[in-house]
């Protein structure tokens, strides 16, 4: 096959192995844009708390007592030391670190520095946590690492609309599924966005959704992708899948929601994480909700078995890019642009083939 000059192409194999290139997707990706970070159900009350890991950093995100979620980095302005611990859990009145007791109030504000003497002249008003941007949407809870820039509803632009008939406020967590895998977060995100390998590799999808009615609407200026498909019949799911730039997915279905992101790891490696939610999580429905959630996590199982064998392929030097597909592998093709894009703003990066 003779590809001309009009031919597009994926980014070099370099790009999805290269360390230099991973700390400026830290810096000019991941850090910019909102990450999903939690849901609102885990800290109902003033003092519940969360933590997490956001591009290398320990977060926690608290509900103060004006009931507001805000995010901070989880480590004591005076050494360093990690503040709260556990996946989840309530800090009391004040945020008191374990190694010299500096405590901080809920909102992030220096409460006492203990025993800390005269000697020094010391400002607690500039000795605060250090915090980072959190809002919530819809009962989940979103973190930006670098403060300041357009608020999370602005980000998320037509999802906001697109995801409106979907009831999410009224979808309760039902589980999750975390799986660490040696996948670029590009390569995952190529995958997501076409479904030219459906066929080949999700038997069960295309059993329930009628697949050659499948199509991505790309957005490039917004930065988000609309994927839908119908069901087969009336009887089956209805899905509507939204992803924005880098790597939030919204898997909305009429029963309940997939909501999915990854956490890069380093190049070459991330932490694919899912939650379930459903309207009805009784014990009654726990067995029909687990099948469903089952049925949903196969299809990730199924991409991951291909392409960690495709990240083992380009980390071994030999193959140099990929031709891609204008009528089946255009949203990849946007895709990748995203994120050359996104570095260009540091300066030019190199994009020729190995």
């Amino acid at each position: 096959m003779i590809l001309g000059n009009d031919a597009e192409w994926s980014l070099p194999a370099s790009a999805y192995r290269d360390p230099a290139r991973f700390e400026a997707e830290r810096k000019q990706i991941f850090a910019k844009n909102w990450l999903l970070f939690s849901w609102s159900e885990r800290i109902p009350n003033p003092g519940d708390y969360v933590t997490g890991e956001l591009s290398g950093h320990g977060i926690f995100a608290i509900r103060g007592d004006d009931g507001k979620v805000r995010a901070f980095h989880n480590l004591c302005r005076h050494r360093a030391a990690q503040l709260v611990s556990g996946e989840t859990g309530s800090c009391g009145g004040l945020i008191v670190c374990p190694y010299h007791s500096w405590s901080y109030r809920r909102d992030g504000r220096l409460f006492k520095a203990v025993n800390f003497g005269t000697e020094t002249k010391f400002d607690a008003s500039e000795w605060g946590l250090i915090a980072a941007d959190c809002e919530e949407w819809r009962g989940l809870v979103f973190v930006r690492l670098d403060r300041g820039g357009p608020s999370l509803v602005e980000w998320l632009g037509p999802v906001v609309d697109l995801a409106a008939p979907f009831p999410l406020e009224r979808q309760h967590y039902f589980n999750k599924k975390e799986r660490v895998v040696d996948v670029d977060w590009k390569i995952y995100g190529e995958n997501y966005l076409e479904c030219y390998h459906c066929r080949a590799m999700h038997p069960g999808l295309c059993a329930t959704l009628d697949i050659d009615r499948y199509e991505i609407n790309v957005f490039p200026e917004q930065k988000y992708f609309h994927l839908q498909a119908p069901g087969r019949s009336m009887d089956d799911t209805q899905g509507c899948y939204l992803y924005r730039f880098p790597f939030l997915m919204l898997n909305l279905y009429d029963w309940g929601s997939s909501i999915a992101t990854v956490e890069p790891l380093g190049p070459g490696k991330l932490k694919h994480i899912n939650w379930y939610f459903f309207e009805d999580i009784s014990p009654e429905k726990a067995e029909e909700n687990q099948k469903t959630a089952d049925w949903s996590a196969q299809i990730i199982t199924e991409d991951l078995e291909v392409i960690t064998k495709v990240q083992k392929n380009i980390n071994g030097g030999v193959f140099p890019r990929a031709p891609l597909s204008k009528s089946e592998e255009y949203a990849v093709i946007a895709f990748d642009r995203m994120c050359e894009d996104a570095l260009r703003f540091d300066g030019p990066i190199a994009a020729a083939a190995e």
